[in-house]
Order: C-alpha cells, then structure tokens, then sequence
C-alpha cells in the first residue's frame, strides 16, 4: 500500500530541509478507474514552528517525492495552523500504483 511509503518519503523530504515532521493522522481511500488503480490520501503533519519548516511546505509538490512502485499524480498543502510553536498542516495528495 501507498500509505506507509507516502509517510516515510514525506518525513524523509522534511529532514533533508532540516525540518522535523510527525504524522498525526493519515487516512487513506482506495480509488479505482478502467485504467487505474490508486488512493486519496488526506494527512495531518506537525512540526516545531520553524522557518525551514515553512519554507519545505511552500515548495513541496508531487515531483519532489519519489514513491517506489507508485506515481504520486498530486499533493497539495491545504491548510496551515500555528499553535504553541507547532505548526499544523493537512495535505492531500492521490497515488496511482505503477505498472
């Protein structure tokens, strides 16, 4: 499943901007078409308030991560919360299996 390797190239990506990431939550939906078969992913992360931080969820896309044996076709930040120097955001994103 898409989940975990998701989880782990995102936590990964955070790192090499020098941020330090946690998944709160991660819910994944299994979604299919006639030439496809994938999930819907919606995630909550949480990071110490910090600019690098900031900086890795402005410019993260789904280029930026590789998911071995899956395409990630997008990932989007959609929302962003500051509270008692955390940083809250949720992302959603949609992974087609490879092959």
């Amino acid at each position: 499943m898409s989940a975990g390797r998701l989880q782990r190239a995102l936590t990964r990506s955070a790192a090499r901007a020098g941020a330090s990431v946690a998944i709160e939550r991660h819910r994944a939906v299994a979604w299919h078409s006639a030439t496809f078969t994938g999930d819907r992913h919606e995630l909550v992360l949480a990071g110490r308030d910090d600019p690098r931080l900031d900086a890795w969820l402005d410019s993260l896309d789904a280029e930026s991560l590789a998911l071995p044996g899956h395409v990630l076709a997008e990932l989007r930040v959609v929302a962003r919360a500051r509270d008692a120097g955390a940083t809250h955001a949720r992302l959603e994103g949609v992974t087609v299996a490879a092959g």
